[in-house]
Parts: C-alpha cells; sequence; structure tokens
C-alpha cells in the first residue's frame, strides 16, 4: 500500500473493550460498567499518540475491572470520514518501517487492548463501531463541553483562537520545554490557570502524552537571516502562525495528514509541524530539502485528554484518581517513546538527503522580539491570558538560572564529545 494510504484513518477504528463505545452516562449501579466514548482529533497517520490513546483507554478498562466500582470502558472514535484503505494499499509495503524496538512497543500496546477485553468478557457488546463523528477538529471542544462527547484527545493549544490562554497549554513561543513545562503545570501554577480557561467551556484536562521540543519544518532553501520569511507560504499554526506573519510569511494551516500533497503541489512552499518521526510519517522530506531547528514558537508540545467537567465530577474519587494516574502514565510513555524513536528518524531523513541546519541566530533573535509583540498584544486584550503570560515567563526566568548550571553545561558537553574522550 502507499505511505500515505496505508495510514489513512477510517473514523470508527479502534474501539476499545468489547465495543464499549456509545456515552451511556455514568452507570445505574455501582457495580455497572460505565461506558464513555473519547473522540481523537489528530489523525490516524499520526501513530504515536493514537497508540497512546488506546494505551490510556486500555490501561483503564484494565486497572478498573477488578475495582469493585464496575469498569470504566473507553471507546476510540474518529473525527472525519477518511478514505477508506483498498486492498491495493494493505498489500504494499511501508517505505519507512519502525525499528524492532518500535514493533515490540506497539505489540505491547495491542497485548494491553486484548487484556483489557480480557478483563471483563461480560461487558462486550458485540462488534459496536461508533459512527463518524459530525464535529471539525475546531468544534471538539464545544462538543466535550456541551456533553455530545464524553471525552477527547486532542492539542489543547490548537484552540487559542477560541481561548487565548491554551497556548500555554503546549510549550509557547520561546517558553518552557518539556521538564520546565511539567514543573510550572504541577508545581507553578499551569494546571490551575489553564483549568480556569477550560471551565470557561465546561472542560476539564489532563496531560496525556508528550512528543517534546518540535523541528522547525522544511524549507526548500535554507533560513539564512529573518528576511526569507517573506512572501513564504508556509503551513504552521498556533501562535507560530502570528510570529511567522508579522516576519513576512504567509499562513497555511493544511490538516497534517494533507500537508505532504500540498506541498507536492505547490500550494506551499514551506511546512511545520512537529519532530522527526512525526514529520517522517507525513512524508514531508520527500519533497523539501532542508529541515531547520529549532522550532522556537513551540517549547514543547503536548496531547491531553479533554473531559467533560460535570460528568468529571459525577466520578467518584477513586474513578478520577484511576483516570489521572493512566493519563500521567500515558504522558510519560508518550514522551519516552519520542524520545527513543527521534534519533533514528533523523538519520533516515539524512540519508534520504535532507539537510539539517539551525536557524542563525539572528532569525532566533528576530522571532523573540516578534513573539514579545505577540504576546504583549494579546495580553492587552485578554486578562485571563495576561495572568497565564506572567506565570509562565516568571517560571521560566527562574528555571533559566538553573538549567545551564547543570542540565545544560553536561548536554552541552555531552553533545560536543559524543562520550568519546
Amino acid at each position: 500500500m502507499t505511505d500515505l494510504g496505508r495510514r489513512r484513518f477510517i473514523a470508527g477504528a479502534g474501539v476499545i473493550a468489547g465495543g464499549a463505545a456509545l456515552p451511556l452516562g455514568p452507570a445505574a449501579s455501582a457495580n455497572a460498567p460505565l461506558r464513555l466514548r473519547m473522540a481523537f482529533a489528530p489523525p490516524r497517520v499520526l501513530e504515536l499518540p493514537y497508540r497512546a490513546a488506546e494505551r490510556f483507554a486500555a490501561d483503564i478498562a484494565q486497572a478498573s475491572a477488578g475495582a469493585g466500582e464496575g469498569a470504566v470502558l473507553i471507546g476510540l472514535a474518529g473525527l472525519r470520514q477518511r478514505e477508506a484503505i483498498s486492498d491495493d494499499e494493505e498489500s504494499s509495503p511501508r517505505q519507512a518501517e519502525p525499528d524492532a524496538q518500535a514493533e515490540d512497543a506497539e505489540t505491547t500496546d495491542t497485548q494491553a487492548v486484548e487484556d483489557a477485553n480480557e478483563a471483563a468478557p461480560a461487558l462486550s457488546g458485540g462488534d459496536i463501531r461508533p459512527p463518524p463523528m459530525p464535529y471539525a477538529d475546531e468544534d471538539l471542544l464545544a462538543a466535550v463541553g456541551s456533553g455530545d462527547v464524553d471525552m477527547a484527545y486532542l492539542t489543547l493549544d490548537s484552540y487559542l483562537e477560541r481561548e487565548p490562554a491554551l497556548a500555554f497549554a503546549a510549550g509557547g513561543p520561546f517558553g518552557l520545554n518539556a521538564r520546565q513545562h511539567q514543573a510550572w503545570w504541577h508545581e507553578g501554577g499551569g494546571a490551575e490557570l489553564i483549568d480556569v480557561a477550560l471551565e470557561r467551556h465546561g472542560c476539564m484536562a489532563l496531560p496525556c502524552g508528550g512528543s517534546g521540543m518540535p523541528m522547525g519544518g522544511f524549507y526548500p532553501r535554507a533560513i539564512q537571516k529573518p528576511e526569507d520569511f517573506e512572501g513564504l507560504r508556509i503551513r504552521v499554526t498556533g501562535l507560530g502562525a502570528r510570529i511567522l506573519q508579522r516576519m513576512g510569511a504567509e499562513i497555511d494551516d493544511t490538516p497534517p495528514e494533507d500537508i505532504a500533497e500540498a506541498l507536492r503541489e505547490g500550494r506551499i512552499d514551506a511546512a511545520a509541524f512537529r519532530g522527526p518521526v512525526d514529520d517522517e510519517m507525513l512524508d514531508l522530506h520527500r519533497i523539501t530539502r532542508f529541515y531547520h531547528a529549532p522550532a522556537f514558537w513551540h517549547g514543547t508540545a503536548n496531547y491531553y485528554v479533554v473531559i467533560n467537567r460535570t460528568l468529571w465530577k459525577d466520578f467518584s474519587p477513586a474513578r478520577r484518581k484511576l483516570i489521572t494516574l493512566a493519563a500521567e502514565s500515558a504522558h510519560q510513555r508518550l514522551l519516552a517513546r519520542y524520545d527513543h524513536r527521534a534519533a533514528s528518524a533523523l538519520r533516515r531523513l539524512a540519508i534520504a538527503g535532507v539537510e539539517m541546519r539551525y536557524f542563525p541566530q539572528a532569525v532566533m533573535q528576530a522571532g523573540l522580539a516578534t513573539a514579545e509583540i505577540v504576546y504583549d498584544d494579546l495580553a492587552r486584550r485578554d486578562a485571563l491570558f495576561a495572568e497565564t503570560f506572567r506565570s509562565m515567563r516568571d517560571y521560566r526566568t527562574d528555571a533559566l538560572l538553573w538549567w545551564p548550571v547543570a542540565e545544560l553545561s553536561f548536554d552541552s558537553f555531552m553533545a560536543r564529545s559524543r562520550g568519546e574522550p
């Protein structure tokens, strides 16, 4: 099958634990199973977050089966109807195979789903597949808040047009890296501020998958100075779009699964998405040559499980704790998987002819100055954004006092020496 065709998502695939897909609300009795449906925003082509969502659902089913309150079963459903996979595509070889350890990890995820099914054999209701959901990606937050959908697996910063403070659910432009963001979230007040933003929309959220620092994207020519962004048609989202637009770029928001086609057809010149693992999956390296780092508009990227707020309050404390622990486990596991696979993916991109470049200092400085303008503009117009930005900025100031002392100095030496005397 073709590289992209093999990965096209068919809405309704991936039902967890015996077809527990339809949102039936809280169980009628304490020991009855609770059946929920979780919508998955990213396309199926992004295999790592999709598997993380599957594993999150399977962990909850498996752990809750013998907890005395009835199993919590979560069905995973896609948002938009995708092109079906043909038999010809299914028989074609995949162009970029994961390494053996990655295959072992994926087998483990599949086994986890099977174990969850076995943990609650009486709950199987046949092959019930949820229908294609009538929500576009941008409507999913509202669908969860209204109760039309119980839960969703998504990136919160993609909703910053509706709620600007959600930009800080990721690292933010020139913001926090993965570990700093996690510290700010749990210890620096980040979770509380994002919760205020989500309460306005009838939701709450738990971090449920980190992917680390993104790359700065693929370009038809090397970016050597800030002026090189002028007139460049680039696919980029979030606050990064506003920053690059101010630097002269023309912004495009093509969905991830269609980026390669847009590049190939010349509708865009450049594209920024995530890191080498996802970028390889999307086949971006087959069209453009120069791969830049870092994505200064993203300190880190995170996935969240967003839950209807009323439903969450109706859960028992034990169920809330179980779901929270499963989300924390999924977050760390996905970050580890991205870290593990990034080097081999980057190596394959280099073998394929991609040239990696760092953004020059002048470009980084221009980006930082532009980011401050964007931040100040949003802060003047949105009080919660201003409060969240101040919290992140103050935490960043403290973090940057410590980070160069041990972490950065050690990492810099090891990177230069490659661990060899």
